[in-house]
């Protein structure tokens, strides 16, 4: 089962990068992005090859992230482009 993690970037150049050579420090490959801008707030969802490596990469980073509840339909061959902003379809806000 593919895992997709969801992300908020603070609004400054790096961000994306520093999460980036996280996980490819870890050896871990992004193997499906999607990102979302809003004004100044960013949201980026992905899949990796090693999802507990993610996570201890996030860790490391102190990032905040979540995982979609899997059965709750937001795999994103089923999704608008409504369902990709911050927070849409319960997934609650990252802070």
């Amino acid at each position: 089962m593919t895992v997709w993690f969801t992300v908020k970037l603070d609004d400054r150049p790096g961000s994306l990068a520093r999460v980036a050579t996280a996980l490819g420090d870890r050896g871990v490959n992004i193997t499906g992005i999607v990102g979302v801008a809003e004004d100044t707030d960013g949201a980026l969802m992905l899949t990796t090859s090693d999802p507990a490596a993610t996570r201890e990469a996030f860790g490391g980073l102190g990032l905040a992230y979540e995982e979609p509840d899997p059965a709750g339909g937001m795999e994103p061959d089923s999704m608008s482009v409504s369902d990709l902003r911050p927070g849409a379809a319960g997934r609650g806000s990252l802070g």
